[in-house]
């Protein structure tokens, strides 16, 4: 349809001027004066007086006078113009039902009338006003009138508006088809005419309502191109684009809907942005879709599409997987309860649904339920309900009543067959067997052909095979394979047909079924199983080679399906008879490492443990055993397992473990074979767990019996290591000195006499202890304890402070290679033992290895420092400071270590002339260490940064802090640093004072060494202030004044410190000065 802002009315058509006949001529009078015998001279006389009345626009006197013209001379020859210009005047007086009986009268009584062009003009004006004001049934006679006109009055100067007129009265009158001549032949006929524009328009329009898009489209060019000016562009681009749209041209579509929405002021704008929407919908460009209509409800909020572009939007939210945006917009149009609000619950619900929040849609379909109302979507919205109470596991059971209620009393609904597979599918997954059953019999019944009837027969099938009713349920299968073989769950039904065969014991018939099929099936996990089924098959049919075959297919099909385990087991079990023990120890261990939980471990463990504890691991044979233990006490093998684990358990030094497996063994099979093993086993475990009491009575008791002398070295070592562990020492070194007498050359003597010296060590004993170290050392040099031993022996050396003698210790220590931490130690103390020898380089070279061989050990930080400090030492400062970097990314072990980094670090990037550098990491120490000794010397060095910086008042300003704050010669040193930087700016007298306060200050005469060379220093420097304020002296006075003071500053530094570089110098000026 048009749009309403887009109709040219007929009134404004009459107002126009296109009235025919509207002035009266007194040509015509003239006329019937020359035909006195056909109209009695009173008649003509009131003809002209009417005529006169109408010609000066007194209608309402015209009016009267013509009906009683008409009244008086009904046959008068003038009659029909009178009748005629009556109707004229009545369209004048806007009485368009008066005027047209009037010229529908003239054309009845003179269908030769000489004006019968005006009068067709004005009698179709007259219909198509009356059509316009709701008498629909004038267009048609409106269409006909000006039909008439066109065609028997073709050079008539109002053909053009009655081909117009005609197509619009055929248009109204709903003959849209033949109102296109018209419009067609105006615009062939009459190029330049004044309704071109409009008529184009209205061609357009009406192709485009009949579904004419081609050349809708063709017409909407030529407006276009002919008028691009025109008002009506923007709605004829639009009105294309609805074409394209209709077409099929989408994008382009699309895009004219975008440009038409963007122009400003444009009333249509909203619509626009709806069917772009549409447009962008149709190509499934949702998201884009989505974001156009939200545009019109945001920028259009009170447009009368506002409601269909919120629900649009949710609908294509929804459709692009936006989850959140669509809940906000169904949302909207659910709370604006508009008669669109049950669809949009019914979206909300399946929206939830889809995301997994069933209670929501539960909750959104009830609601709306609730609030009633007309919608076809309140249906949809009970079967909603019952999706959603199915997907609340708990409250499952309440979604059947609601299935079988939706399929009782909306049979007819397109849902209802949904309904009744749903509530066969919800009985078969609440177990209901039978009743799952029943529905699916009242399904088939109701819906033989409906496209889930396949499913539904799929609930009987599987209810059949639950209920253990074999036959059956191969016979629905079978059926179900066979007539619906291009269902999407062909393949699954054609596995569980395989399924009910092994079920059945027809291994035969299933390897033959299932085989030829595997080819056919499409997913990978439905491949594996149906592998794993043939190699069943084939197992229990003794034919083992082709049932590996098969389950390593299953397998290689889909390692993870969701019976790979039970898979795994059975190709072991497999392999087992086929004697492939280590491929069958493979698969079982694969098995328990990928299916750690998986129930059909019992035997398998064991077996495993068995295996994995003969090949000495330990580890895993203990896994192996406790899971046996744990999962299955009950087991025939748990009392094995029990000792096995123990004794797995022992050798992964999980002790206290070990005894609970020993004593379970005694305590809950006290008559088994193997306790009297478990005791031993428990003494060991004990003392291994710390209950070195409990071990030693075990033992005890255990070296009362008849034991050959290994087993009674075992024992009395164990004893000795239990008494060790309750810290009897004594008794340990008597247990250890008994057993090397029993046997010197035990297997372990090694680790007696380690054990022996410990025992020693803890007893106080360390003149005992060392030597013992020094005997494995020297007598065991392959023992790995050969290592430590030499390393203990250094301790002694290093604690002795025979530093030199600790090196070659070390060093012996170090030839055996230690690993882990006693190797780092190792490294560290030679690193140390060096560096109190003063020897920096061996030093550095131990620590640097201890650092590239134990870089995440313990003392890595420390190592990284040294290397530092050994650099530092070693006045290399260049590879120093970087080596103090690297020390201060470390966890410093002290903060002794952090203050060193920093200071000593600071102190070399200052050696290396990098004063921003230095004064990065001196800055740190005051707020860090605010406490410490060495705060002056660091405040120190941070005057000396900035006054190479040039930052010379904040330099002095540190120096006296550091003057202030130490008593030795670091404040000295800064006291005459501020001296130096006052003589530097001139300050000849504040210089003066400063190298004065170092030259008395400071201890005095009775000052450090140290001090003194800075007294001496400042002496000197103060001297030199001296001389040249004698050259600046003003008069004689004064620079007798300043003679005297440099010859006294001079003099201090030769008296004071004649032994200081200095003295000769001040000598040489004061022999100057005396010449002066």
């Amino acid at each position: 349809m048009r749009y309403a802002a887009i109709r040219w009315t007929h009134v404004v058509f009459l107002l126009a001027g296109m009235l025919a006949g509207g002035a009266l001529s007194f040509t015509t009078v003239a006329q019937a004066q020359e035909k006195p015998a056909e109209s009695p001279p009173a008649a003509r006389q009131k003809f002209v007086d009417a005529g006169n009345f109408q010609n000066n626009g007194a209608f309402d006197l015209a009016v009267d006078e013509w009906q009683a013209f008409l009244k008086a001379y009904p046959t008068d020859p003038l009659a029909g113009k009178a009748r005629y210009y009556l109707g004229v005047c009545l369209l004048q007086q806007k009485k368009p039902e008066e005027a047209l009986a009037a010229f529908e009268k003239v054309l009845a009584d003179y269908p030769k009338f000489e004006q019968m062009e005006d009068l067709l003009v004005n009698l179709g004006s007259c219909q198509y006003s009356l059509g316009q004001a709701g008498k629909a049934e004038m267009f048609g006679k409106a269409a006909t009138s000006y039909a008439k006109l066109a065609k028997d009055f073709p050079k008539s100067k109002f053909v053009e508006e009655s081909l117009f007129y005609q197509g619009e009265s055929l248009y109204s009158a709903g003959k849209k088809g033949e109102s296109l001549a018209p419009y067609e032949q105006l615009i062939k006929d009459f190029p330049k005419s004044t309704r071109r524009e409009e008529t184009l328009y209205a061609l357009g329009c009406t192709q485009e309502e009949l579904g004419k898009y081609e050349p809708a489209l063709a017409t909407f060019e030529t407006l276009l191109k002919e008028f691009p000016e025109s008002k009506l562009a923007t709605e004829v681009t639009m009105r294309k684009a609805e074409a394209l749209l209709q077409k099929g041209d989408l994008a382009a579509a699309e895009k004219l809907f975008g440009e038409v929405a963007a122009v400003k002021g444009f009333s249509q704008a909203d619509y626009a942005l709806l069917r772009q929407g549409t447009a962008l919908a149709k190509q499934e460009k949702f998201p884009e879709a989505a974001a156009v209509l939200v545009k019109l409800v945001t920028d259009f909020g009170s447009s009368a599409y506002v409601a269909d572009a919120t629900l649009g939007a949710a609908r294509y939210f929804y459709r692009a997987n936006n989850d959140a945006e669509a809940e906000t917009w169904l949302k909207k149009v659910v709370e604006a309860k508009t008669p669109a609000a049950a669809e949009a619950a019914h979206w909300l619900a399946r929206l939830y649904i889809k995301t997994g929040k069933p209670a929501d849609a539960e909750k959104a379909a009830k609601d709306a339920l609730a609030a009633g109302g007309d919608s076809p979507y309140l249906v949809n919205l009970l079967l909603d309900q019952a999706d959603a109470l199915f997907e609340i596991s708990e409250r499952r059971a309440e979604s059947l009543p609601l299935f079988l209620k939706f399929a009782a009393d909306h049979a007819s609904h397109e849902q209802a067959p949904l309904a009744l597979y749903s509530a066969a599918f919800t009985a078969l997954d609440l177990k209901k067997f039978d009743e799952a059953l029943k529905h699916a019999a009242d399904f088939e019944k109701a819906y033989a052909t409906a496209p889930l009837l396949p499913d539904t027969k799929y609930v009987a099938a599987e209810a059949n095979l639950q209920l253990g009713k074999l036959p059956e349920a191969e016979a629905a299968y079978r059926e179900l394979v066979e007539k619906f073989a291009s269902h999407a769950e062909a393949d699954t039904w054609k596995i569980r047909l395989a399924r009910t065969l092994l079920l059945e014991k027809k291994y035969d018939d299933l390897v033959t079924t299932v085989t030829p099929q595997i080819t056919t099936l499409k997913k990978h996990e439905l491949v594996a199983e149906a592998h794993f089924l043939v190699g069943s098959a084939q197992f229990f049919a003794d034919k083992f080679k082709e049932a590996e075959t098969s389950l390593n297919a299953s397998l290689a099909a889909d390692p993870k399906w969701r019976q790979a385990d039970e898979t795994m087991l059975l190709v072991a079990r497999t392999q087992r008879k086929l004697d492939q023990v280590d491929a069958a120890k493979s698969t079982l261990q694969k098995l328990m490492t990928d299916f750690a939980s998986s129930t059909v471990l019992d035997q398998a463990h064991y077996r495993m443990g068995e295996i994995l504890y003969a090949a000495n691991d330990f580890a895993g044979s203990a896994t192996e055993y406790s899971v046996v233990v744990t999962k299955y006490p009950e087991s025939p093998f748990a009392p094995y397992a029990l000792y096995g684990q123990g004794w797995s358990l022992l050798k992964s030094k999980e002790f206290a473990k070990a005894v609970e497996s020993f004593t379970s063994v005694i305590d809950k099979h006290a008559s088994h074979e193997l306790v009297a093993d478990s005791q031993y086993g428990r003494a060991v475990a004990r003392r291994q767990a710390g209950d070195a009491a409990g071990s030693l009575a075990d033992f005890d008791a255990y070296l009362k019996k008849e034991l050959t002398p290994d087993q009674k070295c075992d024992a009395l070592y164990e004893r000795g290591l239990a008494q060790v562990a309750i810290m009897k020492y004594a008794d340990a070194v008597a247990s250890f000195d008994e057993l090397l007498k029993v046997n010197a050359k035990y297997s372990a003597a090694d680790k007696v006499l380690y054990e022996l010296a410990w025992a020693q060590k803890s007893l106080d004993k360390h003149a005992e202890a060392v030597p013992l170290f020094e005997k494995i050392a020297k007598d065991y040099p392959e023992s790995p304890l050969a290592a430590e031993a030499w390393f203990r022996v250094g301790e002694d050396q290093y604690e002795k402070k025979t530093y030199d003698v600790a090196v070659k210790s070390y060093t012996e220590a170090m030839g055996k290679k230690p690993a882990g931490e006693l190797g780092e130690m190792t490294s560290y103390k030679l690193g140390w033992a060096n560096f109190q020898l003063k020897q920096y380089q061996p030093a550095l070279d131990s620590f640097s290895s201890q650092v590239k061989d134990h870089p995440a050990g313990p003392l890595s930080a420390d190592g990284i420092f040294m290397k530092a400090e050994c650099l530092f030492r070693m006045e290399n400062y260049k590879d120093a400071y970087p080596a103090y970097e690297a020390a201060s990314k470390t966890k410093f072990s002290s903060p002794t270590y952090e203050m060193l980094t920093l200071l000593h670090g600071g102190q070399s990037a200052a050696q290396l002339s990098k004063w921003d550098d230095a004064l990065k990491l001196l800055s740190q120490i005051p707020a860090k260490f605010a406490d410490s000794p060495l705060l002056p010397e660091a405040t120190y060095e941070i005057g000396w940064a900035k006054q190479n910086l040039g930052k010379l008042d904040e330099a002095l300003v540190d120096y006296e802090a550091a003057a202030s704050a130490s008593r030795d010669q670091v404040g000295a040193r800064a006291r005459f640093m501020r001296g130096e930087i006052m003589f530097e700016r001139r300050e000849h007298d504040a210089a003066i004072k400063e190298f004065q306060r170092a030259m008395f200050g400071y201890g005095g005469d009775a000052a450090a060494p140290e001090v003194k060379n800075w007294q001496a220093r400042s002496g000197f420097d103060a001297g030199r202030c001296a001389e040249v304020q004698i050259m600046g002296a003003a008069d004689a006075a004064a620079k007798a004044k300043a003679i005297a003071e440099a010859k006294r500053l001079y003099t201090y530094v030769v008296e004071k410190h004649p032994q200081h570089e200095l003295a000769a110098e001040a000598k040489k000026r004061l022999a100057a000065l005396e010449k002066l």
